[in-house]
């Protein structure tokens, strides 16, 4: 089995990822076209299990939004650093809201180690930083090399 990332995620397999969470009155308006429209432009990068997309993140410039088929949940760990380091390539401090009523992405939050920084009736807030989290999400800064003299 070999994991991997891609230069962009494939918007059709993210979509079907993410509208499993929807019912129809949201699937009615975030259409696959709408969607389509809305994050064609943006970063993003997929991931791929021998060649066949899985899913992937989307940057929007401010927020990623990761999306993984539900057969690929909780397989996908392998890619969480190369997918961080390819984020905080973007930016460095990230705010991200999670709803109360998604408690997938609440435990990949949690296990993570990102802290909480505030909260509202939906959820709460968290700071992802390179180095504020557990070691499973710490990627380390590159220091610098050594100039010779």
């Amino acid at each position: 089995m070999a994991l991997r990332l891609t230069n962009r995620v494939d918007l059709d397999v993210y979509y079907n990822a993410e509208s499993a969470r929807f019912d129809d009155r949201v699937l009615s308006i975030v259409t696959r076209e709408a969607f389509r429209n809305i994050f064609a432009e943006c970063p993003s990068v997929g991931f791929e299990c021998d060649e066949v997309p899985i899913g992937g993140v989307i940057f929007d410039g401010e927020v990623p939004h990761i999306a993984v088929l539900p057969a690929w949940h909780g397989r996908w760990g392998p890619l969480l650093r190369p997918m961080l380091e390819w984020l905080y390539s973007l930016k460095s401090d990230i705010r991200v809201h999670i709803d109360y009523n998604n408690p997938k992405v609440r435990r990949f939050v949690e296990h993570c180690g990102w802290p909480v920084v505030d909260s509202d009736l939906h959820g709460t807030y968290h700071r992802m930083t390179r180095s504020g989290a557990r070691s499973v999400a710490r990627i380390p800064l590159e220091l610098p090399s050594a100039r010779s003299a």
